[in-house]
C-alpha cells in the first residue's frame, strides 16, 4: 500500500515537472516570436510646447517639454507656410482663398515642465525649407524629454527662392549659435547646460554633419543627407563622433546610392536606417501632408494656378505621390530612431533601447533597413 502511494506520488511529481518545462518551453517560444516594440515611436511623457524667439532678422521656433495637465483645454499650435512667401503670392493665394493650415502637436506658450534640465537639440531645415518644416518630429522629440531649437536659415529658405533675398546674409554657425544662445536666454532652468545634438534634413543635414565639429556636439543625425561634395567644393570630413544617418530607399534627390557610399566613410560609432517607401519628404517633414493632396507649396501654387518651375516642383513633392507611403506610415520610423539615438546618446536611458537590429519587425508592413557598426 505504501509502495504503491509513493509510486503516485512519484509519478504526479514526474508529470508536474513534464508540464511545467512544456509550459516553460511554450512560454520561451512565445517569447522568441514575440514582435519587438519601437519604444519611441508614440509620443512620450510629456505635452510639447512651443515658443517663438527672434536671433535678428529671423525667428528660431522652439519646443519644450510641458505637464500633460498644463495642455488641458487648450488648442493645438498651428502654421501656415503662406507667411514665408513674398507679398504678392500671399496676396495671391489669399484671393484665391488657398489655405493650408498645418495642425502640430505643440501647444503655443505653455508652463515648461519643473523636471528638467532637458537637453538641447537643434534642427536645420533644408533647401527651400522653413523652421517648422518638420514639427511631426520636432514636437515629438519635446514629448521624450528634449528641448528643440529650429532656426530659420533664411539664406537657403523657401522665401529666398522665390525672389526675396536676405538683406545680410549670416553663416549657418552664427545662425546656430545665435540660436543656442537666445534657447538657453529664454529657458535657463530647463535647458541642461554643456553637450547639445544637431539633426539636420537635407541640406540642413549637411549643415548638421559640418556643425558637428563643434566641441559640444554630442551627436549628430542628418536626415536625406550624407557628406556630399557640393557645388564643385570638397566633401566635409565626417567629425569623429556618433551619429545616424536615415534615408528614403526611394529619395529621388538625394539618391540611396550616393548616401550609401558616402556613409561608408563615416567614422564608428555610427547608425544606417533606410525606409522602404520613402522618398525625400514623406518620412523626414510635414510637406506631404500640407496642402490638398500634400506637396506643401507646390500644392499651394498649382491650387492658385502659379507656375512652378520643374525643378521646385520635384524638390518639393518628392515622396509625396503613390507608390510612395504616407507620411503617417512612415513618421513613425524616423521619430523612434531619432529618439532613440538621443536618449541613448545623452544617458537619459542605462542602456540603448530600441537600437537593437531586430526592432525593424516593430514597423511591418513597412519594411525598415537597419546597421550599426559600434567599433572603431
Amino acid at each position: 500500500m505504501r509502495r504503491s502511494r509513493r509510486l503516485v506520488a512519484v509519478m504526479v511529481a514526474v508529470i508536474g515537472m513534464v508540464t511545467a518545462s512544456a509550459t516553460l518551453a511554450a512560454g520561451t517560444a512565445g517569447a522568441a516570436t514575440k514582435k519587438p516594440v519601437a519604444a519611441f515611436a508614440k509620443s512620450g511623457p510629456y505635452a510639447a510646447g512651443v515658443k517663438t524667439l527672434t536671433i535678428g532678422d529671423r525667428k528660431v521656433e522652439v519646443w519644450y517639454p510641458a505637464a500633460r495637465s498644463s495642455v488641458k483645454g487648450r488648442h493645438r499650435d498651428t502654421y501656415n507656410i503662406s507667411k514665408y512667401l513674398p507679398p504678392a503670392l500671399q496676396d495671391l493665394l489669399t484671393s484665391k482663398n488657398v489655405k493650408a493650415p498645418f495642425t502640430t502637436d505643440a501647444y503655443r506658450n505653455v508652463r515648461p515642465s519643473t523636471k528638467g534640465p532637458f537637453p538641447l537639440v537643434l534642427f536645420s531645415h533644408g533647401f527651400s525649407g522653413w523652421r517648422e518644416q518638420s514639427t511631426f518630429l520636432t514636437t515629438h522629440l519635446a514629448t521624450w524629454g528634449f528641448v528643440v531649437a529650429s532656426p530659420d536659415f533664411l539664406e537657403r529658405g523657401l522665401g529666398s527662392q522665390l525672389g526675396v533675398p536676405v538683406a545680410t546674409p549670416r553663416t549657418e554657425d552664427d545662425v546656430l549659435n545665435a540660436a543656442i544662445a537666445a534657447t538657453r536666454a529664454a529657458f535657463p532652468k530647463i535647458v541642461r547646460k554643456g553637450k547639445f545634438a544637431i539633426v539636420g534634413h537635407s541640406a540642413g543635414g549637411g549643415t548638421a554633419i559640418k556643425y558637428a565639429r563643434n566641441p559640444n556636439v554630442l551627436t549628430y543625425i542628418p536626415m536625406s543627407a550624407a557628406p556630399f561634395a557640393v557645388n564643385g567644393a570638397a566633401a566635409p570630413v565626417p567629425p569623429d563622433k556618433p551619429s545616424m544617418y536615415i534615408t528614403g530607399r526611394q529619395d529621388g534627390i538625394a539618391s540611396f546610392d550616393r548616401v550609401s557610399a558616402a556613409y561608408k566613410t563615416v567614422p564608428a560609432p555610427k547608425r544606417f536606417v533606410v525606409i522602404d517607401g520613402s522618398g525625400h519628404l514623406n518620412a523626414m517633414s510635414d510637406i506631404c501632408e500640407i496642402g490638398k493632396g500634400g506637396g506643401g507649396i507646390v500644392a499651394l501654387a498649382e491650387q492658385a494656378g502659379i507656375p512652378v518651375p520643374a525643378n521646385l516642383a520635384r524638390l518639393g513633392t518628392d515622396g509625396c505621390k503613390a507608390p510612395a507611403l504616407s507620411s503617417t506610415k512612415v513618421w513613425p520610423v524616423t521619430r523612434h530612431f531619432v529618439t532613440a539615438q538621443l536618449r541613448y546618446e545623452f544617458k537619459l536611458d542605462k542602456h540603448p533601447i530600441g537600437l537593437e537590429p531586430g526592432v525593424v519587425k516593430a514597423f511591418l508592413p513597412v519594411k525598415v533597413t537597419y546597421v550599426q557598426t559600434l567599433q572603431r
